[in-house]
């Protein structure tokens, strides 16, 4: 097992949430010991980050211009310690047709609102250690959960004011992972979106 723990954000392309969450989150934990990727459901090539999602991530201080998108494949779900998607779709394709482990595959949503019933991480705690065993006591709480937080919608093709409400939402769920997931509370140079 590494010694550094390895997040993959997971939408539809790979173009608009997945890349903006990652960015999110690599912004928030440097000098973590993590690893951040993402990629998609579809085969979109290698296309980049759609423009809003670059104008967005810009704001915010995080640059997506060399983002290319791929599509999830087995061989990134090596050493995965949490696999995170938008949506319910996402978790499952990733689970059935790319043979992710259904305890370390999550929505962003389901995984923030899991880890808000767990309590603060353990202080002291070697980081990667606690963060794996959050992720399988966020597994293990997935069943007695009463609530269950709705997905991210893909904004694609819709207006302007829906991929910016995107962006807000993904950014806050970001936020609140490494929060709950590292104990991370600063904002590292992240400008928030309102």
């Amino acid at each position: 097992m590494s010694d550094r723990f390895s997040l993959l954000f997971l939408c539809t392309g790979n173009r608009f949430r997945s890349p903006l969450a990652a960015a999110f989150v690599r912004r928030l934990t440097i000098g973590l010991p993590l690893t951040v990727a993402s990629a998609g459901t579809l085969p979109v090539g290698d296309a980049p980050a759609l423009p809003e999602a670059r104008e967005l991530g810009a704001w915010c201080g995080v640059d997506l211009s060399p983002h290319r998108a791929r599509q999830l494949a087995p061989e990134h779900l090596h050493e995965v310690d949490l696999l995170l998607g938008f949506e319910q779709i996402h978790v499952r394709d990733a689970v059935i047709e790319a043979g992710a482990d259904r305890k370390l595959a999550f929505t962003l949503g389901e995984f923030v609102h899991l880890l808000g019933t767990l309590g603060a991480p353990e202080p002291g705690r070697p980081l990667v250690a606690e963060a794996r065993e959050r992720v399988r006591l966020a597994a293990e709480s997935r069943d007695h959960s009463l609530t269950a937080p709705g997905d991210v919608p893909d904004p694609f093709g819709g207006p302007k004011k829906g991929y910016r409400s995107t962006a807000i939402r993904v950014q806050g769920l970001s936020v609140a992972l490494v929060e709950g997931l590292f104990g991370v509370t600063g904002k590292s140079g992240l400008v928030l979106l309102d």
